[in-house]
């Protein structure tokens, strides 16, 4: 992603562009690791010491409000960022803490079909997210 799609990105969710709101979300678009604001914030410190670690909470909270990325808490009650936003899974390493996108058109299809046509009593679905909880079986040395 360059500069010019990050741009039109923050102004989609009608923010101003900015320096720190470009380097914010270039962290989080560009992992597919689903950072915590503690991660983003190591990542752009370096190169901008000026940056404090609120405004990177402050700007991420404000990309999740202006629904530009999404926000999520993992099994072990961390707050983490996701750029991405159709719909789709995660996957759980139970070992490594690691979360990784799952893309599968055809359960997300099932699901949300299901969910069409089994409503549940004075409850109206918004969001499905599925986590797929287990241990990736090819160890990198």
């Amino acid at each position: 992603m360059d500069i010019e799609d990050i741009k039109n990105k923050i102004s989609s969710g009608g923010l101003k562009f900015t320096h720190q709101r470009m380097v914010i979300y270039e962290a989080v678009s560009q992992t597919h690791s689903h950072p915590t604001a503690e991660w983003v914030y190591e990542q752009v410190k370096e190169n901008n010491p000026s940056i404090s670690l609120g405004t990177v909470y402050k700007t991420l909270d404000t990309f999740v409000n202006a629904k530009i990325i999404q926000k999520f808490i993992d099994t072990n009650g961390v707050m983490r960022f996701d750029a991405v936003l159709e719909a789709h899974s995660h996957l759980y390493d139970k070992e490594t803490n690691e979360i990784r996108d799952y893309h599968n058109h055809q359960l997300e299809t099932l699901i949300k079909e299901f969910f069409e046509k089994n409503k549940i009593k004075d409850f109206e679905v918004e969001d499905i997210e599925v986590v797929l909880k287990g241990h990736n079986k090819q160890k990198i040395n």
